[in-house]
């Protein structure tokens, strides 16, 4: 990664700025933690207790977290994303704390779910934040690069933040993990507070009653696009985990896994930041062309060691222009909230693809198949935002 971000132009000007910089050093701060999160509740509920109450702790702070996201982005817009991530992150904090002392008690069951919820209600809205201040303060040439460096960081993340929670857990303790889960969105808010007020750009127009962002068309598609793009890449995790499974080679699940996400951080940074919005549709049916040459690989099990990466390619790139997309649909004023409901709704997207590679896991092909289908849906609806 450093050796692309050396040589590459947009992001050696988008790091020379000294307040970008502290956003870029934000976003890893940010983004380590939502990578290491599923992991260490899951270690930190099974201390005490079953798989089956930590698979719900998980289920309810996922759920939470998406029921109060939109909620928690137009908090932030209207009293400043600094303020409500520290009142949020001392929350967040408390519910943590209870979690992880209540499995050391051997709490009851559900004591261990609320705390989870809990947790997910009140997460710190850092994810839409962080691409609203980057919306916010990269000039509109660096912009495409600042979410591309985004989306590359997330999926670094991604690859490494379940390896760095359960080193912690098993070496140290889960309650470890939790600690550092905490110390790096603490310094993640701690970093973005000088930033968290827009630079002076002109007047910002007032929220519009109702809807809010959602009253934007062009957001409302986005949210369909994003919903289906993010089907698809829950429902290829599933597929190939079951695949390796039926294979009876589980331990190739997350070197695949890995290697998706190493192509769509070399996407993004290669690709991202010199993609303009009207290419959404063609990288969305590149992405779908490349998960369709997956499933065509699975015929033939070395040559997946081959696709997975080209699969996830254009993924990176996709992502970033969606971001980038649903920042500039959205009102002035209104930018976190926008992220916010792309957020939420792309979790729902991910339930659903996972809930139906779930359903044709004892067919993993198909399962693979249908996240093509899903891809190419996504790359259908982009067409139809009027940016494509």
């Amino acid at each position: 990664m450093s050796a692309v971000l050396e040589t590459s132009g947009p992001y050696r000007r988008l790091l020379a700025e000294p307040v970008l910089r502290g956003l870029a050093v934000a976003d890893i701060c940010a983004r380590l933690p939502q990578g290491m999160v599923t992991i260490t509740l899951l270690l930190v509920a099974a201390a005490h207790a079953s798989m089956a109450t930590a698979g719900l702790v998980v289920a309810c702070y996922t759920l939470g977290q998406a029921v109060t996201g939109p909620l928690r982005g137009r908090l932030a817009d209207q009293h400043g994303l600094a303020r409500v991530c520290r009142v949020c992150g001392g929350a967040y904090a408390v519910a943590l704390a209870c979690l992880v002392a209540g499995s050391l008690a051997g709490a009851p069951a559900g004591l261990l779910v609320t705390a989870g919820a809990a947790a997910g209600l009140a997460v710190p809205p850092l994810s839409p934040g962080m691409r609203s201040l980057w919306s916010a303060h990269a000039a509109a040439a660096l912009r495409q690069a600042a979410f591309a460096l985004d989306a590359a960081v997330f999926d670094l993340a991604y690859i490494t933040g379940p390896v760095l929670a359960s080193a912690l857990a098993a070496g140290t303790a889960p309650a470890a993990a939790a600690g550092l889960l905490l110390a790096l969105t603490g310094a993640a808010i701690f970093i973005i507070g000088p930033r968290s007020r827009p630079p002076a750009a002109g007047p910002v127009r007032a929220r519009r009653p109702g809807l809010g962002p959602l009253n934007s068309a062009v957001l409302r598609r986005l949210l369909v696009t994003g919903a289906l793009v993010n089907a698809a890449l829950s429902a290829t995790e599933v597929a190939l985990i079951a695949y390796v499974r039926h294979h009876h080679a589980l331990w190739a699940s997350g070197p695949l896994l890995a290697e998706i996400s190493a192509g769509s951080i070399i996407g993004s940074l290669l690709l991202g930041a010199r993609t303009t919005h009207r290419r959404l549709p063609r990288l969305l049916a590149c992405y779908s062309a490349g998960l369709a040459a997956l499933t065509a690989a699975g015929l033939f099990p070395p040559l997946l060691a081959v696709a997975a990466p080209l699969a996830g390619l254009c993924l990176g790139p996709s992502l970033a222009t969606l971001f980038g997309l649903a920042s500039s649909a959205a009102p002035g004023g209104e930018g976190t909230e926008a992220q916010a409901w792309l957020n939420s709704v792309m979790n729902g997207g991910a339930a659903a693809g996972a809930a139906l590679a779930a359903a044709t896991a004892s067919r993993p092909l198909l399962s693979l198949a249908l996240a093509a289908v899903a891809a190419a849906a996504a790359a259908a609806s982009s067409a139809f935002t009027g940016l494509g």
